[in-house]
């Protein structure tokens, strides 16, 4: 276990039971096949499982979910989770939902939602939405801020092959700035041949920040390959940020990597607008390990700790450690 020197404060982690894992892999299934061969087949290999089995399977994706499930690898403890953050220094972690229903009914968003009442001095809970629908979109978001106590939203217009520009997906914007919560935005190129690569990048998030300029905009997965671009953005809108959740830190410094932009501008310019993200599963490896990684980059240390600690605190308004 890696613990960490400095407090962490995770904008994108991941903790889903059975039943979530089963909602939120079956919507890849659904609407983004690429994704879930992909992650099925990374998935199989933490349930200990050979690739190539899960890929016989997936012709049928409800057997394949169930061959990947059956594994102990899925069992959720929440409590020996949220201890294992704390030991390794995560002071607060944002987890995200899906905006998929439950196998027994509900959305996993009331089942985040319990996670993380249970926990609220680790963990809080960010609703998802299926933006192709905006009124639906809008009669959600509104759901989980104001009765389950949702701190967030995420959207990820690719995988509901919504328009982010659309007037529809505009009112869905004004709406969660009157909510007063921030949006997570999928941006960057996605592996999903149904739609095009660039469905939502640094020129949507430029006009939704534009348009709603109160509005919090997390960019989410670090708009890559437009890095540079994503860092004009952070420059030019007071309320946009870039968190780096599913890319590795360590490989940031490899040439041709295409991350040169933030490991300059990141430490400058825009300093106060990066955030550290996660997402255990896709990469295999802890939390901790994750920001161990961030910790061991050419970075001078109020770098280091505006990314991994201060400007998520100051986003999401903890109390001062």
């Amino acid at each position: 276990m890696t613990v960490h020197p400095h407090p962490i404060v995770d904008m994108s982690g991941m903790v889903l039971d059975r039943d979530c894992w089963r909602a939120y892999l079956g919507g890849f299934a659904e609407y983004a096949p690429d994704y879930f061969h992909l992650f099925g087949q990374r998935l199989a290999v933490t349930a200990g499982l050979d690739p190539r089995d899960f890929a016989a399977a997936s012709k049928d994706p409800d057997a394949a979910l169930d061959l990947l499930l059956a594994s102990p690898a899925f069992d959720l403890d929440l409590d020996a989770y949220v201890a294992r953050l704390a030991r390794e220094g995560v002071r607060h972690q944002v987890i995200h939902s899906s905006m998929r229903p439950l196998p027994g009914g509900g959305m996993v968003s009331d089942r985040i939602a319990e996670f993380a009442a249970r926990h609220p001095e680790r963990l809080q809970a960010w609703a998802s939405v299926n933006l192709a629908d905006p009124g639906a979109a809008i009669a959600e978001v509104r759901r989980c801020v104001l009765e389950l106590g949702m701190r967030g939203v995420s959207v990820t217009h690719f995988l509901d092959v919504a328009e982010p520009l659309s007037e529809g997906a505009h009112e869905f914007y004004r709406t969660v700035s009157e909510l007063g919560v921030p949006l997570w935005v999928h941006t960057g190129h996605n592996l999903s041949t149904r739609v095009p690569m660039n469905w939502c990048t640094w020129r949507e998030v430029d006009e939704i920040a534009r348009r709603h300029p109160d509005l919090v905009v997390i960019a989410g997965h670090g708009g890559w390959p437009w890095v540079l671009e994503m860092m004009t953005l952070c420059q030019r809108h007071r309320n946009v940020y870039l968190e780096f959740s599913t890319h590795r830190p360590r490989h940031m410094t490899r040439p041709g990597s295409g991350w040169e932009p933030l490991l300059l501008h990141g430490a400058s310019t825009v300093r106060s607008k990066i955030l550290f993200g996660g997402i255990e599963w896709v990469h295999g490896m802890t939390t901790g390990a994750l920001a161990a990684e961030v910790s061991a980059l050419a970075l001078d240390e109020g770098t280091k700790c505006a990314w991994l600690h201060d400007n998520g605190a100051r986003l999401l308004d903890l109390d001062p450690s």
